[in-house]
């Protein structure tokens, strides 16, 4: 019986000597190349240049927007492979001079492109406007997604989009198409069996000029879950809701920040005398003549909000109309609503904005309040964000502020 323990023993050896071998045997990295990286996926950097430093070191040269040699595409890029087990220090330089520079706000990286986590510059926009450097510790997986602010490509926005669509009070509109031929999208949301006769409603238009002003476009995320949520039912009965989440939908994917192909401000792309195809750019007049005809319609835009990102934290900035005061509570009282309602600090107080307008009547909070006298909201703000939900939760709490105020009655 001893002689077949020692045989067992002995059979079981080489087995227990491999797996010790191989506990010990660590994966091989390989060190990230200039091939590993790209600048053309949906979130992109169009003409970005990579060279390699040294080890896991490498220069991006970032290249201008159409038409505006100072203004910086944004960082944008994927590792398709190699990342895992690498650190990766980026020297990030654009020398088309300070008008704008990259990196005002901060990075975020993803293995997933969805769940996003900040990564900071070392320098910043005020101490070093064209070089700055970020550093990431090392990667657990060999994809990486790199993008501004808490990014979002087109294509999520449409996936986004084709969701909230199944849901009946939601339909999805194409207006057109983008000069490079993607759909213009418009989601609205209505009751569509609503005891609320269609003038009596109250309709309200939420739209993102500037393509890569991501914490913007979440802010807009928060509030549709808001309004197809079973909470806002009430709100579906008495309110119409229109999104546009890219009037420039071409921009992601090259990072332009600001324009669309033409290399036109889309914030600067309004006309108050009305859209015209010869005088405006392309997306723009398609916008603006879409939004001239629910004008029309029997259930006219009350307020129209033009989501924005700068720095700090939200911040409304508001062009009154003719319901505040008169079928509605003062502007005051939507603003202590508001107040009221942001529990953890996402908004600055709601302010009127006097005076002539900031941007001038090209803008698409003052063009639209000079054409047709309604409610207009320039809503910056939410630079000082770093993560999807802060965004999410501050257009939880405008859009709850919003059925709050307008709930007190109806529009005729």
């Amino acid at each position: 019986m001893r002689i077949n323990k020692y045989w067992n023993l002995l059979a079981v050896l080489p087995l227990l000597i491999m797996f010790t071998y191989c506990d010990n045997v660590q994966e091989e990295i390989v060190p990230l190349s200039v091939e590993d990286f790209r600048f053309d996926g949906p979130l992109g950097s169009q003409g970005a240049q990579i060279a390699e430093i040294d080890t896991n070191h490498f220069k991006i040269t970032l290249d201008h927007a159409p038409g505006n040699p100072q203004w910086p595409n944004k960082l944008n890029f994927e590792i398709t492979q190699n990342a895992k087990g690498n650190n990766l220090t980026l020297e990030v330089e654009f020398d088309g001079g300070p008008s704008m520079s990259f990196n005002e706000y901060a990075q975020s990286w993803s293995y997933d492109a969805q769940n996003w986590q900040p990564v900071h510059w070392e320098y910043g926009r005020n101490e070093s406007p064209q070089y700055d450097i970020l550093e990431f510790d090392p990667f657990e997986q060999d994809q990486v997604f790199v993008g501004t602010q808490v990014p979002m490509s087109f294509e999520d926005a449409v996936s986004m989009k084709e969701e909230w669509a199944s849901h009946p009070d939601a339909t999805l509109y194409t207006i057109g198409e983008s000069s490079q031929g993607r759909p213009l999208y418009r989601l609205t949301i209505k009751k569509g069996d609503s005891e609320v006769a269609p003038e009596d409603r109250w309709a309200h238009y939420f739209a993102n000029q500037h393509p890569g002003e991501h914490n913007s476009q979440w802010r807009m995320v928060g509030m549709v879950d808001w309004i197809l949520s079973d909470e806002a039912r009430e709100y579906r009965q008495k309110n119409i809701s229109h999104f546009i989440f890219f009037m420039s939908p071409d921009a992601p994917t090259h990072g332009w920040y600001r324009v669309n192909e033409d290399g036109v401000d889309m914030n600067r792309s309004y006309r108050a005398e009305g859209a015209n195809r010869e005088e405006q750019t392309h997306e723009a007049y398609l916008w603006q003549k879409d939004l001239e005809e629910m004008m029309e319609s029997e259930t006219p835009v009350t307020t129209i909000w033009a989501m924005h990102t700068w720095g700090g934290i939200v911040e409304p900035l508001l062009k009154t109309g003719p319901e505040m005061g008169t079928q509605v509570g003062s502007w005051e009282e939507f603003k202590e609503i508001m107040e009221t309602l942001d529990e953890d600090g996402l908004i600055k107080p709601l302010a009127v904005r006097e005076g002539p307008p900031r941007y001038g009547p090209v803008s698409w909070s003052d063009g639209p309040h000079e054409q047709f006298g309604i409610t207009a909201i320039l809503c910056e703000g939410a630079g000082a964000f770093y993560t999807k939900q802060e965004n999410l939760d501050s257009g939880v709490v405008l859009i709850k502020s919003i059925a709050e105020y307008y709930n007190q009655n109806l529009r005729n």
